[in-house]
C-alpha cells in the first residue's frame, strides 16, 4: 500500500478505485435502468465520474459487491415514482431545458437517489429506537 492510501482522502480514494474499474458494476446497472427512465442517455463522463466517486466513498467496502443487486431491487421496487420523477424533472422535462436538472440527466442519479432513500430508511429506524440491522 503506497503512502498516498495513507494521506489521502475517502473521496481521492475512491475515485482512484472508481479509475480503476472498481465501480464499473454498479455503473453498468444504472446506465442500464436509467435507460429505462430516459430516453437521453448520452451524458458527461467527467461528471458521472466525479459523482461516482463520491457515492462510491460513502458506500461500505463491505457492501460495495453487493451494491448493484441492490441498486437493481432499489430501481424495480421505487419504478413506478421513478417514471413519474425522471416524466417531471428528467432530461426530457420542460424544466431541463433551463438546465436545471443537470443531475437526473445522468445515471449515476439512481444511485443518489437510493442513498437518499437509505438514509431515510436509516433515520426513521433510528428515531424510533429500532436497531438498523434487526
Amino acid at each position: 500500500m503506497s503512502t498516498d492510501a495513507y494521506t489521502s482522502g475517502p473521496v481521492e480514494r475512491a475515485a482512484e478505485e472508481v479509475r480503476d474499474g472498481a465501480a464499473d458494476a454498479l455503473l453498468a446497472v444504472a446506465v442500464r435502468s436509467y435507460a429505462a427512465f430516459a430516453v437521453h442517455v448520452r451524458f458527461d463522463d467527467g461528471m458521472t465520474e466525479e459523482v461516482l466517486s463520491v457515492l462510491w466513498s460513502v458506500i461500505p467496502e463491505e457492501d460495495r459487491e453487493a451494491y448493484p443487486a441492490r441498486l437493481e431491487e432499489f430501481v424495480n421496487t421505487y419504478r413506478e415514482r421513478l417514471v413519474r420523477l425522471f416524466a417531471e424533472y428528467g432530461p426530457q422535462s420542460t424544466t431541463a431545458k433551463y438546465g436545471r436538472r443537470k443531475l437526473l440527466a445522468h445515471p449515476v442519479s439512481l444511485i443518489v437517489l437510493e442513498q437518499l432513500v437509505e438514509v431515510r430508511s436509516r433515520y426513521a429506524l433510528i428515531v424510533t429506537g429500532l436497531p438498523c440491522d434487526w
